[in-house]
């Protein structure tokens, strides 16, 4: 064994012969907030239902989930909450994303009001990149029984991009 010095592949880029640019969501972006607050309607909704909360704006987006927050009112016993995306466009045009209602965070416990900072299903730094041509829809989706009317999620988002 040996002592070691190597470089990250971003600041490689930068001491690299020709040096090359870290795209804006790797370094020097700047934070944004995408904050939301949704009421239930009227009636409930059965387990599955869908809480549509923000559209990220079109390109290169990284959510950053542990700057993030989602509060909750209580929806009764054994309901979980999860959190992902709905089928978008990439980028290059290539294609269509499939949705993901649980991408980045699942089996949330909403069971009594609190609040959580997202991220359980990520791994590693607990971000998401999003390449899109028209933006991505973020979700939150009630499990294991209904969303009682009236139910509230607030909170914010936070993601880097130009």
């Amino acid at each position: 064994m040996a002592i070691t010095t190597e470089n990250s592949t971003q600041y490689g880029n930068t001491v690299a012969d020709p040096r090359v640019m870290n795209p804006t969501q790797e370094a020097h972006g700047r934070l944004r907030v995408a904050r939301f607050n949704f009421t239930q309607g009227a009636s409930a909704g059965d387990a599955g239902s869908i809480a549509r909360l923000v559209r990220l704006p079109k390109g290169k987006v990284r959510v950053i989930l542990p700057l993030s927050r989602v509060a909750f009112s209580a929806l009764g016993a054994s309901r979980t909450l999860d959190m992902g995306w709905e089928a978008y466009r990439t980028d290059e045009g290539s294609g269509e994303v499939a949705a993901d209602p649980n991408g980045m965070d699942d089996g949330v416990d909403v069971s009594s009001a609190g609040a959580v900072v997202p991220g359980g299903t990520v791994g590693g730094d607990e971000t998401v990149l999003f390449e899109s041509l028209d933006g991505v829809v973020l979700t939150a989706q009630i499990n294991d029984g209904t969303i009682p009317a009236a139910a509230t999620l607030d909170g914010y988002l936070v993601y880097v991009m130009d």
